[in-house]
């Protein structure tokens, strides 16, 4: 191993990370002690007093507690909103903030493999925001990771990989899987669609009301609340559907003793499996499928993160009428910025084909050209431009680029939000 391959996830409470290990060909995860529960590092920040030395995770709330430096927690979410915290007189945005942290995370594998290059980092993230994004693209080439080096998935793709990349055995039939952490409650929900040409892996998540805070854990009576409010919550998920695996991670499963009557419940005729990492893996196992030549799962995978749909439109190339593909369902929305140019032939509207992957039903969206200036036919030139807010949210932008020095471009936008499936 000469380059790092990284898994990272990263949340407001704790970060984990898994490292590709070319002997396993599989993630292990970073411990910072001798038991799982020691691949969690808390997503804190400490600075050193009088000092530009920053310290992450245990060791920052220790330091921070003996009043030898200044903690910012929430990393997160200030990033989120995009704000900033002041050290010592000092205003440091989210941004800059996050850079240290990640700087410091990258440092721990560093310095255990003794290899600093790093040649992919798959962050994975319970919510997907543009917003969020932008500023963790900043934050990471604060640290000289460039935007051909990471990868930002959600938490339901990096289940769906973590699965797919486990014995065929375990997944027949339907997966789930339950994530109790401070932050909630979250459930998921995985299916293999046979039948199709490559094989749809078809996943979601869904934000549970039965959370509750992990502090009812510490005593007797809140542990078998917490059991009750569980099992009920298995009864309405689980019945009537066939579940062959059921996957257990958070830092609320870092034991399941507190459970015994949900544990009951979803080991049923299933399969049962806890571990910290599973989103790090999961990402992880991503981050060195990227590095590959050619894909190593023959499967579209659809869910938040990815395109439901795919969007083409018809064009005439080498004088036929060619079918051309902008954006493929199963594509990370978030890499999916489309650019292309086109030459209006007697055109006098942009027609998209929405093409969902999962069903036969097509749609179009038809977007009008009348705001473009007017020229003969064949001297106007669009670029055609598709980015995404989200796996629904579409938007294009169609710019006049006019016909060289006799008909100049106006550089004029027409624009079109819409949503897809």
């Amino acid at each position: 191993m000469d380059e790092l391959i990284l898994g990272i996830d990263l949340c407001d409470s704790y970060s984990q990370i898994s490292i590709f290990s070319s002997v396993k060909n599989a993630p292990e995860p970073f411990l910072m002690g001798s038991d799982e529960a020691s691949c969690l590092i808390p997503t804190v920040l400490c600075k050193m007093r009088g000092e530009e030395n920053w310290l992450i995770g245990s060791e920052a709330y220790r330091r921070a507690l003996m009043g030898e430096g200044t903690m910012v927690d929430k990393l997160v979410k200030l990033l989120h909103k995009d704000g900033s915290a002041t050290i010592e007189g000092t205003q440091y945005s989210a941004v800059t903030l996050m850079g240290h942290y990640i700087e410091q995370l990258l440092a721990l594998p560093r310095a255990k493999y003794g290899i600093r290059d790093v040649r992919c980092v798959a962050f994975g993230l319970k919510d997907l925001n543009p917003d969020l994004l932008d500023r963790l693209t900043a934050a990471c080439d604060q640290v000289g990771l460039s935007r051909d080096k990471i990868r930002f998935l959600s938490h339901t793709e990096c289940f769906s990989y973590y699965v797919a990349s486990q014995p065929k055995e375990l997944w027949p039939n339907m997966v789930v899987g339950f994530d109790l952490t401070d932050a909630g409650l979250d459930y998921f929900e995985l299916r293999a669609i046979r039948g199709r040409r490559p094989q749809i892996l078809e996943a979601r998540r869904e934000p549970l009301d039965e959370a509750f805070d992990l502090d009812i854990l510490e005593t007797p009576v809140g542990e078998r609340m917490a059991d009750t409010i569980l099992s009920n919550c298995a009864d309405r998920m689980l019945t009537k559907k066939l579940v062959s695996s059921v996957f257990l991670t958070g830092e609320g499963f870092t034991s399941v003793k507190w459970a015994p009557d949900f544990v009951k419940k979803i080991c049923n005729k299933r399969k049962v499996f806890g571990g910290q990492h599973l989103f790090s893996d999961g990402a992880c196992f991503i981050a060195y499928d990227s590095t590959l030549p050619e894909s190593a799962y023959p499967y579209v995978c659809i869910c938040e993160g990815r395109l439901a749909s795919s969007i083409s439109l018809y064009a005439v190339k080498d004088g036929r009428n060619e079918q051309i593909m902008l954006a493929n369902a199963g594509s990370n929305w978030y890499e999916s910025r489309v650019s292309a140019e086109f030459i209006l032939d007697d055109v006098h509207s942009l027609d998209l084909i929405i093409t969902p992957f999962s069903t036969q039903r097509v749609e179009t969206i038809s977007i009008s050209l009348s705001e473009l200036p007017a020229r003969p036919n064949k001297t106007t030139r669009i670029q055609v431009i598709l980015s995404f807010a989200s796996e629904n949210h579409v938007t294009v932008r169609i710019v006049d680029k006019g016909f060289g020095e006799l008909f100049p471009a106006s550089e004029q936008v027409i624009r079109k939000d819409f949503l897809i499936s």
